[in-house]
C-alpha cells in the first residue's frame, strides 16, 4: 500500500508539472501596424525576408525542437490587410444558412467562430492542413492550422499557425490581449 501511495504522489507530481504548468507571457507591440498582443515568453516575432512577412518563431531549444522538422520552425505567420470584417467574410468565406464556413482538406463546411475584443471584431477557424516533415519526408493532411482574423474598420490582421495547434491557454491569452493601438 505504501508503494502504491508513493506511485500516486509521483504520478500526481508529474501530471501537475507537465500539464498544469503556467505559461509566462510577454507583450508584442508593433508600432508600425499599431497592434499589440501577448505571446509566450519563449517565442518572438520578426520580419522574415525569406518568408516575405512577419513570423513567430520559438526561442528555446525545447520549442525549436518541436517546430523544427515538420513546421518549418514557425509557430505562426502574420499578415496585414486593408479591409474590414464584412469584406473578409464576403471575399473569403461561404454562407451556409446563418453561418459562415470555409473548406479544408477534408470538409467543405468548417464553421468560423466570431470573436471580439476591446476595440475589434473578428473570426477564427481551425482547419485540417498538410504538413511536410524534412527529416523523414512525411507529408499528410495531419496538421491543424488555426486562423485568427482581428478587424477594426478597414484594417485586418491575420494570424495563421503552421500545422501545429496552439495551446488553449495561448489562444485565450492571444485573443483577450489583442488590441489595435490608436
Amino acid at each position: 500500500m505504501v508503494k502504491l501511495t508513493h506511485f500516486i504522489w509521483i504520478l500526481l507530481a508529474f501530471c501537475t508539472n507537465s500539464f498544469g504548468q503556467t505559461i509566462a507571457f510577454k507583450t508584442y507591440r508593433d508600432t508600425a501596424h499599431k497592434i499589440s498582443f501577448d505571446i509566450p515568453t519563449y517565442w518572438t516575432i520578426k520580419y522574415s525576408k525569406e518568408q516575405e512577412g512577419f513570423i513567430c518563431i520559438p526561442t528555446t531549444k525545447v520549442q525549436k525542437d518541436i517546430y523544427r522538422d515538420c513546421f518549418e520552425g514557425i509557430v505562426f505567420r502574420m499578415d496585414f490587410d486593408n479591409y474590414g470584417l464584412d469584406t473578409l467574410l464576403f471575399q473569403q468565406f461561404d454562407k451556409n444558412g446563418d453561418d459562415y464556413v470555409t473548406s479544408d482538406r477534408v470538409r467543405h463546411d468548417v464553421p468560423v467562430k466570431f470573436i471580439k475584443g476591446k476595440n475589434w471584431k473578428g473570426i477564427r477557424h481551425d482547419n485540417i492542413c498538410g504538413i511536410s516533415c524534412k527529416e523523414n519526408g512525411f507529408h499528410a493532411a495531419a496538421g491543424e492550422c488555426q486562423f485568427f482574423y482581428f478587424c477594426k474598420a478597414d484594417r485586418t490582421v491575420e494570424i495563421q499557425t503552421n500545422g501545429r495547434a496552439l495551446d488553449d491557454k495561448v489562444i485565450a491569452r492571444l485573443i483577450s490581449s489583442f488590441k489595435f493601438i490608436d
